[in-house]
């Protein structure tokens, strides 16, 4: 069974599924219009819908017509809460909301599969599973409440993959790349308390803003010191305030930060050597350092024999062997679909939807990002091919 042809055949619902979850954007845990337009959709296809109570996830199941294991798929539903400046038909309708990280593609491409599994359900050994899933967006995601909720249950899902939509890639092409695909993300708020004052007696107060200069530069020193230069790690303080006049010394700062690694014994590192300058930063400057810690998603890691075995071989067969890309280092972005694959063994790739000649080569999380629909057939069957070759092959 190739797709390739019968995804062509579809590639104009695909866009029509796409262009209208584009135009109705919902943020992370509000997907309520999404959510009911996916069940819909399966309940008018006769496809089932295992009710596991996870918000506004929806997870469907494809029943083949002979036994066999079960083979996962998963698209994020959710848009992000920004403007939208693209002028196009289907620009969003919800101000101040915007698909722009392509899961309304995601969401359109998974359904895709949908109707072609669905059409040759009873030719299929096993089941297919279709995670259309809630809030990637926002920690604490999506996915894990999925996975606790049992998703990966009943039946049992053997394997699972997930693309994500890239324009730094050429509509046409995949890519895969084994070990970490995404990093762990965590986030911290820090406040420094000291004791303010009058600007012209600095010697009478305890300087929050000058002591965090200094607290900013030891947290540097962590990645560049502590961490193996072969690993990757980031400490970003991507806000900082304090004060409110030039000749007052403040009573505190508070700073956020993002912290990403891709190694689990980094991420470790990087939290306790930032504790311990906290509470160094006290005893040196006789503040008080308070911080909370917000854990985000853990490193993403892809299974090298799933991609080699039966992810490249039959994306292969759709976008020919000349057009699959083999990614050798990792991104810093983060990923919720990190929790799908600490539980069961396969892939999250990237979906080609670049394309130069079009002028779709904005980035994700950009207000005018837009992308090259003819990457929705092609998903759509590069999933679907990928299940049903697995399925056949460990029948």
């Amino acid at each position: 069974m190739i797709f390739k042809e019968p995804a062509l055949n579809i590639k104009d619902k695909l866009v029509e599924f796409r262009r209208d979850f584009h135009s109705h954007p919902e943020p992370s845990f509000c997907e309520e219009r999404t959510s009911a337009v996916i069940r819909k959709f399966l309940e008018d296809n006769g496809i089932e819908i295992q009710e596991v109570g996870a918000g506004y996830s929806v997870v469907g199941v494809i029943r083949g017509g002979k036994p066999g294991k079960t083979f996962a798929m998963r698209a994020d539903i959710d848009a992000l809460p920004m403007p939208e400046l693209n002028d196009v038909p289907y620009k969003s309708q919800n101000e101040g909301v915007m698909h722009a990280c392509g899961h309304d593609a995601h969401t359109a491409a998974l359904m895709g599969v949908a109707l072609l599994i669905n059409e040759v359900k009873d030719q299929m050994s096993g089941n297919v599973k279709l995670l259309f899933q809630a809030a990637e967006e926002k920690i604490p995601g999506g996915a894990k409440e999925l996975v606790e909720k049992g998703a990966l249950e009943n039946p049992y899902v053997d394997a699972v993959m997930g693309f994500h939509v890239a324009n730094a890639l050429p509509v046409g092409y995949v890519a895969f790349g084994a070990g970490p695909g995404a990093a762990a993300c965590d986030t911290y708020k820090f406040r420094i308390i000291g004791k303010g004052g009058h600007g012209a007696y600095p010697h009478a107060t305890i300087d929050p803003v000058v002591i965090s200069a200094y607290f900013i530069t030891a947290l540097q020193s962590i990645v560049s010191r502590n961490v193996e230069p072969v690993q990757g790690a980031v400490i970003t303080i991507g806000s900082i305030h304090g004060g409110t006049k030039e000749n007052i010394i403040a009573d505190d700062v508070e700073m956020l930060a993002t912290i990403r690694s891709l190694d689990e014994d980094v991420r470790a590192l990087l939290h306790k050597r930032i504790q311990e300058i906290c509470k160094g930063t006290e005893a040196m400057y006789g503040c008080k350092v308070e911080w909370e810690l917000e854990m985000g998603y853990p490193v993403l890691v892809n299974d090298g024999d799933f991609i080699n075995k039966y992810a490249v071989p039959s994306c292969a067969k759709i976008v020919g062997e000349d057009h699959i890309v083999e990614v050798k280092k990792s991104g810093m972005g983060g990923e919720d679909f990190a929790y799908f694959l600490q539980q069961r063994p396969g892939c999250f790739g990237s979906l080609g939807s670049g394309n130069a000649e079009k002028g779709l080569v904005q980035g994700g999380h950009t207000s005018l990002f837009d992308l090259d629909e003819d990457c929705l057939w092609r998903g759509a069957a590069c999933l679907a091919q990928t299940a049903w070759d697995y399925l056949e092959e460990n029948k």
